[in-house]
C-alpha cells in the first residue's frame, strides 16, 4: 500500500469516528431536550435560573461566529455555545421561559 492509499484510509477512519461521534452528541442533545421540558414545564425556579444564562449563552453565539467562530478568549467556541443556544431557543418557542427572560 502506498502513501497516498495510507492516507486515504486514514481520513475514511477520521470521517467515520467524526460521524459516530457527531450521532453520539446528537443523542446527548435529545435525551437533554427529552428531561429538560418537563422539568422545566413543573419547575419555575429553574427556568429562571436557565432562562438569562442560556439567552445569554445564545447571545454570545451569534456573537463568536460572526467572527468566523473562534472569539478573543481560546475557551469561547461557537461550539461550545451552540447548544445552549438551540436549546434557549427551543424553549423559547415552546413558552418554557419566564416572561421576564
Amino acid at each position: 500500500m502506498n502513501e497516498v492509499e495510507l492516507l486515504r484510509q486514514e481520513v475514511a477512519q477520521l470521517r467515520a469516528e467524526i460521524d459516530r461521534v457527531d450521532e453520539w452528541a446528537v443523542g446527548v442533545f435529545e435525551a437533554l431536550n427529552d428531561v429538560l421540558v418537563p422539568l422545566l414545564r413543573g419547575n419555575q425556579a429553574l427556568a429562571r435560573t436557565l432562562a438569562p444564562q442560556w439567552h445569554k449563552a445564545a447571545n454570545q453565539f451569534d456573537a463568536v461566529a460572526a467572527e468566523s467562530g473562534q472569539a478573543q478568549s481560546f475557551e469561547e467556541t461557537a461550539e461550545r455555545f451552540e447548544a445552549r443556544k438551540i436549546l434557549y431557543r427551543r424553549f423559547d418557542v415552546l413558552k418554557l421561559w419566564p416572561a421576564q427572560a
